[in-house]
């Protein structure tokens, strides 16, 4: 199975190189582009070699064995350890603003998407919540899981969100090379290109390679939808 996930890296490492052409230029575009490329891949690789093995089944299979490492809920706070009691009100007082911060969001992506007519990114694919499903995690345990599951996906997912938002009104790289670019990134024009940015502006407010690899996915954007809707099914 490495083999496998090996042999598919090297096939499209090897495609992308085989598309980056001779015009110096376009070779440094395609360059900027590899990172996105390569990781998208790898994730693909992965989430493919997850379902293969199921882990699911696997999770029920050695449910026994995993529950064994549970401890008690008495011993996740005894002995108290004041720097977390201290610390317990900023870390849950921060669903205060979280839940605002969803909710405007949320009015904001139904409202102003379909105006602009940007495909909506599905919330499905973001809000995961399956580390609830382990059975060597205790119930406080399990909270405390589920209330991080929900903080990092809701911020990956106003991260995509303003990444379509970018795309339609500045669609334009930085000077500067950042670490971890939204999934629209690689798609917007270079810091000095004003020609193509006049050029191809409006195209790139057509969504429509969104919607067609959804379509292709049924109904996901992002790599990680097949894992997600085969788990499902």
């Amino acid at each position: 199975m490495a083999n496998k996930i090996k042999d598919d890296l090297s096939k499209r490492l090897k495609e992308i190189q085989d598309n980056l052409g001779t015009n110096k230029e376009l070779g440094i575009k395609k360059l900027e582009q590899l990172r996105e490329e390569v990781k998208k891949s790898f994730d693909k690789a992965i989430n493919s070699l997850n379902f293969k093995i199921n882990i699911f089944k696997e999770l029920k299979a050695q449910r026994e064995n995993l529950r064994a490492w549970k401890i008690s809920s008495l011993k996740t706070f005894f002995p108290l350890n004041f720097k977390y009691i201290l610390s317990a009100p900023f870390i849950y007082g921060m669903i205060i603003p979280g839940l605002f911060f969803h909710i405007s969001l949320e009015i904001y992506h139904q409202v102003c998407f379909r105006i602009y007519g940007i495909p909506r990114v599905k919330p499905s694919d973001y809000f995961i919540y399956n580390r609830r499903l382990l059975p060597y995690l205790n119930w406080i345990e399990k909270l405390n899981c589920l209330y991080c599951s929900y903080f990092n996906n809701l911020l990956q997912y106003a991260v995509e969100i303003a990444g379509r938002t970018e795309r339609y009104w500045c669609p334009i790289k930085y000077a500067a090379q950042i670490n971890q670019p939204h999934s629209q990134y690689p798609k917007f024009v270079d810091y000095l290109d004003a020609k193509n940015f006049r050029e191809k502006w409006e195209d790139l407010r057509d969504f429509s390679d969104i919607k067609k690899t959804e379509a292709k996915n049924g109904g996901c954007e992002n790599d990680k939808c097949d894992f997600i809707e085969k788990k499902k099914s």
